[in-house]
């Protein structure tokens, strides 16, 4: 009357990526959140400036803490508050590494379409995080 569905070995994959590299995102983020809530690294925007400029747009409030746009804030990860992008980088970058692990997989089973739906994922994805595409935005 019933029958079992099981998931497919690159669907338990892809799960498990997901499930483990949130699991990591996460905890990064409550480590340099607790790193810059206790002060032990210091922010790049003292605490007592941020209720002045964070009611600003987006560029200003990066002019008034001196951070540069797009990747330019790799160069600022000791600061307690852009260390916290480091798990959210991590979250953001795990659909990539799926679709890499998906893409892998078809390339074994043969599956050649699904090979290149993948890598134009891979490629679409990594192109909107690269920042080449910026616009006006906010």
């Amino acid at each position: 009357m019933y029958t079992q569905i099981s998931a497919s070995p690159a669907q338990m994959k892809y799960a498990n990526t997901m499930y483990y590299g949130a699991l990591i995102g996460f905890v990064c983020m409550l480590v340099t959140y607790f790193l810059y809530v206790t002060g032990i690294l210091a922010p790049q925007i003292p605490l007592e400036k941020l209720p002045t400029i964070w009611t600003h747009s987006a560029a200003e409030y990066r002019a008034a803490g001196n951070i540069p746009q797009g990747w330019g804030w790799l160069a600022l990860i000791t600061k307690g508050d852009i260390a916290n992008f480091i798990g959210i980088v991590i979250l953001a970058g795990l659909t990539i590494v799926c679709y890499l692990q998906l893409a892998l997989n078809f390339i074994k089973t043969k599956e050649w379409t699904m090979v290149g739906i993948a890598i134009l994922e891979v490629l679409v994805l990594s192109l909107a995080a690269s920042g080449v595409l910026v616009s006006g935005g906010h």
